[in-house]
């Protein structure tokens, strides 16, 4: 049996209210809109979706990682890896990047169920996560938001077993962005929908369940990720489904994300899903993928977690100006001191795998690495001990004057889960929130920028 084992969302604390877009350049708009923080990009919310979806049980027994995006940080960097190293994968894991569609989110699903069917590899990884940009004042500005989603794909405790795949390729310029645009691009909108969406959606579906020999009306949950709400239902009265069957997309609390979108509702169709229910996942872009799942027995005792609770305890984004900021389409021209890659290559398993040492004397962990425990003085022989990703928070300062894009900034001092105790920078709090005892988790952030790179580190944000 192949099919997903494990199954993680993940989503900005930052909502944009959507009448803010519109006072801004008139008409209406309601709901809310995902942000992602100064310090959060496609890369920092792959490694948060995988860090969910992958819990205690850690990356040790991973064989690939799978990296998805449209808006990925590095347009030639393999951004994979990136996430691998944070997630302190073995060195032989496999890592692939997808990208140029958000049909990239599913491509890497089918892919790596193809991979360990075929038995090159035996557990993988699938990242996902888009913070797409489109242009102010364009139709598409409201309608996107910012989120990730990761799942295993394996052969033990498979909760929902891939049962067909269907592809259909065409080309067709529906979304699109060139190698000189910032902004997402659409051709006209309502004949992209017709003519595109909802004419090879169908046609991918109907062949998954020709190859399922399912028949629509036995068909539980579907999954579109769609470009809006109506184009969806109109694709499910295609197949033959009605609006029970259609998973409810996320647009109104969160926006379309992209190519997360279809890892994201398949998500939701698991959260009621019952043992046997057949699911049908499909994604859209120059062509479309359909693949139809069976849950089973075991996705009972393990659920995603409700995407409700992963929309939970928003940070409203207090004016529009402050979102444009924040995505840099006004321009903040902030460095951060330099950073040499060399630096970088000596430190990555203190910095990024995030290891600290431990004295075998005494028993203390200490970060940074060290050669001389700190506790009993003992010389050589402290050994390297991987740190937990949570714990609280032993004191704090608000610093209002580093040069930072966002202030205030809280400076934590954290004793982790598993001893150690870590100086980090905190993010996506709300004013009272931190205090003296706050449980905080560990998050993968962007830190400063500097000679054109950007560098990451670990950052502390209430758990």
């Amino acid at each position: 049996m192949v099919g997903i084992t494990r199954l993680g969302t993940y989503f900005p604390r930052r909502r944009l209210d959507r009448a803010l877009i519109a006072k801004a350049w008139g008409g209406r708009a309601s709901g809310t809109r995902t942000v992602a923080g100064v310090d959060e990009d496609a890369l920092t919310m792959a490694v948060e979706a995988a860090m969910e979806c992958l819990g205690s049980a850690g990356a040790i027994d991973l064989d690939g990682v799978f990296f998805a995006s449209t808006s990925a940080p590095y347009l030639e960097k393999q951004v994979a890896s990136v996430v691998a190293t944070a997630l302190d994968c073995r060195r032989d894991v496999a890592v692939a990047d997808f990208a140029g569609s958000v049909r990239g989110g599913i491509a890497a699903l089918r892919a790596a169920c193809d991979a360990v069917a075929a038995g090159s590899l035996r557990s993988v990884l699938v990242t996902t996560a888009d913070t797409r940009l489109a242009e102010p004042e364009s139709e598409l500005e409201a309608l996107f938001g910012d989120g990730a989603a990761a799942a295993v794909v394996g052969r033990e405790r498979v909760i929902a077993e891939l049962v067909a795949a269907a592809s259909v390729s065409e080309e067709f310029t529906h979304f699109y962005r060139t190698d000189a645009q910032r902004y997402v691009q659409v051709a006209d909108a309502r004949f992209g929908t017709t003519y595109g969406f909802a004419a090879v959606t169908p046609e991918a579906i109907a062949a998954a369940l020709r190859k399922a020999a399912l028949d629509a009306g036995k068909v539980a949950k579907l999954v579109l990720a769609a470009p809006d709400v109506r184009a969806a239902q109109d694709v499910a009265k295609r197949v033959g489904c009605d609006a029970t069957q259609l998973v409810a997309p996320l647009v109104a609390e969160a926006g379309i994300v992209g190519t997360p979108d279809p890892l994201v509702l398949l998500s939701r169709a698991l959260e009621t899903a019952k043992a046997g229910d057949a699911i049908v996942v499909a994604g859209y872009g120059e062509g479309a993928d359909a693949l139809v799942f069976r849950a089973t027995d075991a996705l009972a005792s393990a659920r995603p977690r409700s995407l409700e609770e992963r929309l939970a305890r928003p940070l409203a984004v207090a004016s529009y100006e402050k979102y444009l900021k924040a995505r840099n389409v006004i321009p903040v021209d902030y460095q951060g001191e330099p950073f040499p890659t060399y630096l970088e290559w000596k430190e990555l398993k203190q910095d990024v795998r995030l290891y600290g040492s431990r004295c075998e004397a005494c028993g203390l962990v200490q970060y940074p690495m060290a050669r001389v425990c700190l506790g009993c003085k003992t010389r050589e022989r402290l050994v390297d001990h991987k740190l937990g990703r949570r714990g609280a928070v032993f004191t704090y300062t608000i610093d209002n004057l580093a040069p930072v894009a966002e202030h205030p900034m809280p400076m934590l001092v954290i004793d982790l889960e598993g001893g150690g105790r870590v100086y980090l920078q905190g993010t996506d709090s709300a004013e009272g929130e931190i205090d003296v005892g706050t449980p905080v988790a560990l998050t993968f952030r962007r830190l400063h920028e500097s000679g054109g790179n950007r560098n990451y580190y670990w950052k502390a944000r209430p758990a």
